[in-house]
């Protein structure tokens, strides 16, 4: 059974075109080599050689944005490769525009029955289509280390490819509960249990497919429309400031601070630096913002219900962003924006939890981003936050503990006017 996915923290709405495929009940018994990570045995896979290559990546907006480094060394790896990418319909209008890949389509997850494919454009849709239910791939990619709890190895197999590659499903304990006996429908998979960032795994996994990494900054790429939609957003609802803060303050509930905590911070914030604030969020979000936004006495608005693509250009466009461990987080370490992101995993947690930072951190200058967690879990919480429909670890943290330290962070990068400065 898949995992419940998290609210939308961005709005996408599913691309125009749709076919429905059949799949196998049950997917095709591989050869299921199992590949240590770091050894000289690599896995099967001819990556110069491969003229058509599917990677699906099944996973919410935070994970495309990490796989990006994965994309641009495949990319190099197997350059005369068409490559295919198949993703969730959320993160479509973040992945549509990748310079790395030839195309994007997107799927619900499909546990079971059958799985309706999506594109922008009916002959992207209907060449995939042609080459997904003839075998045409030489090679499909599961690039997910933890546990698949959208099928992707379901819409993997469905490819009928050569070959079929992922991670072994002794990686972590939860993957060996959840997909215990996947491991024997992959032609190899890669045993990884190192402690180590989501991005570096995917990058071990191509190195174990011969591939090379020449470099493991994020590369995420938008649409100019976003960018000019963004601005379009500036000058109608910032009165076109020129600096302005993103904040977003919405998440899965154990993992957002109490959004009057995170409103009164925002309040010292805006008032030390004298900026607007834009509030990023999904239209799922639009009840919490209409009760977020009167509690903010600076000049704000709220971002709420623009596109995936355009809200990205928006956090690209900000002074800093101030967010929970969720997918703008992400995107704002991707398009350099300085970054203070508040976690709800404890110093002394586990570490490889699925919460953890030592995982899942923004990727990219450590100068451009500050983590702020708990010193510990809360009982009764252990390895990491096991209460999961209020806020319970992330509640140790108030305003008094946060404000210094992000104000010293953004400080860094835009500067607080004389008679503010002044005045605090």
């Amino acid at each position: 059974m898949p995992k419940p996915a998290p609210p939308h923290t961005l709005g996408n709405p599913k691309p125009s075109f749709s076919a429905r495929v059949q799949l196998s009940v049950a997917p095709t018994v591989r050869e299921g080599l199992v590949v240590n990570s770091g050894g000289a045995q690599r896995l099967p896979v001819d990556l110069a050689g491969c003229r058509r290559i599917l990677v699906v990546r099944l996973d919410f907006i935070g994970d495309w944005v990490l796989t990006t480094p994965f994309l641009a060394n495949l990319r190099a790896g197997a350059p005369a490769a068409e490559i295919t990418i198949v993703v969730l319909n959320r993160v479509f209008d973040l992945a549509r525009s990748c310079r790395f890949v030839d195309r994007v389509v997107a799927v619900d997850p499909a546990p079971e029955g059958p799985a309706t494919f999506y594109a922008a454009d009916e002959s992207v849709l209907d060449g995939f289509v042609a080459d997904y239910t003839s075998g045409a791939f030489d090679l499909a990619v599961v690039p997910r280390w933890d546990t698949d709890f959208n099928a992707a190895l379901r819409i993997a197999d469905g490819s009928k490819a050569a070959r079929v590659i992922g991670f072994s499903e002794t990686n972590t304990a939860h993957r060996q509960e959840k997909n215990r006996g996947e491991d024997r429908f992959y032609s190899a998979v890669l045993k990884d249990e190192a402690l180590a960032h989501e991005v570096e795994h995917k990058l071990e996994l191509l190195v174990a497919m011969g591939g090379t990494v020449a470099g493991r900054d994020l590369q995420l790429d938008l649409d100019p429309a976003d960018d000019l939609r963004a601005s379009a957003f500036r000058e109608d609802r910032l009165g076109g400031a020129r600096q302005f803060l993103a904040v977003a303050p919405f998440t899965v509930p154990r993992k957002q601070l109490p959004l009057e905590r995170t409103a009164a911070l925002v309040n010292r914030l805006a008032a030390a630096f004298d900026l607007p604030v834009a509030v990023i969020g999904s239209p799922v979000h639009a009840g919490d913002a209409e009760a977020f936004l009167p509690q903010l006495d600076c000049q704000a608005a709220v971002a709420v219900g623009l596109s995936l693509g355009t809200s990205a250009a928006l956090i690209g466009q900000a002074s800093a962003l101030i967010g929970m461990d969720s997918g703008p987080a992400h995107i704002a370490a991707a398009l350099e924006t300085p970054v203070a992101v508040i976690f709800n995993h404890g110093v002394a947690a586990s570490p490889r939890h699925a919460s953890s930072p030592e995982r899942f951190a923004p990727w990219g200058d450590p100068g451009r981003v500050l983590i702020l967690r708990p010193d510990r879990p809360l009982s009764p919480c252990t390895d990491g936050c096991v209460v999961y429909d209020v806020a319970h670890c992330i509640t140790q943290l108030d305003v008094d503990d946060l404000f210094p330290p992000i104000a010293d962070f953004v400080g860094r990068f835009v500067e607080a006017p004389a008679e503010v400065r002044t005045a605090n």
